[in-house]
């Protein structure tokens, strides 16, 4: 009936039709590609980039370093290019200072990543920011370099 070849070539567009239909849960193949490729693990929450080595924050401050600002426009094209329009940005603090102001303080660190995703094409009403102060530190608070990479905060994709 049909050639051998011809029943492979067959086959083989149908292979490649679906994996362009491929889904990670809600998620499509090229977007778990794309976050994966920007250093996005799976944890419980979700898609998640921790920006402790790439976006740190000074010592009570809440302003993104100007240094790290150009890398989250970066990354706000790529997650919008590829239809990943909604995230939640949880801030994060050192454990210096009474619990109340460090849950703000990492509320504005988490609102100040936010703003920059708005203001390259991003609706605020689809990024949930979050403050959890010192309460999930990566490092424990025993020394300088720990407590500065505990000033950070997480992006999270959400579907």
């Amino acid at each position: 009936m049909f050639s051998h070849p011809f029943k492979i070539s067959i086959l083989a567009a149908i292979c490649l039709v679906l994996s362009g239909c491929l889904s990670f849960g809600p998620l499509k193949y090229k977007q778990v590609q794309l976050l994966k490729k920007e250093g996005f693990v799976q944890t419980e929450e979700g898609w998640t980039l921790g920006l402790p080595e790439r976006l740190l924050f000074d010592f009570d401050k809440s302003e993104v370093n100007p240094n790290h600002r150009n890398e989250l426009v970066r990354l706000s094209n790529q997650l919008n290019k590829y239809g990943l329009h909604k995230l939640k940005v949880v801030g994060y603090t050192d454990n210096i200072g009474n619990t109340d102001y460090n849950i703000k303080l990492s509320q504005a660190r988490a609102q100040s990543v936010a703003t920059i995703f708005v203001e390259q094409g991003f609706v605020r009403s689809n990024i949930q920011t979050i403050g959890r102060g010192a309460s999930q530190p990566l490092l424990p608070n025993t020394t300088e370099a720990n407590r500065a990479a505990n000033r950070r905060v997480a992006i999270i994709i959400v579907p």
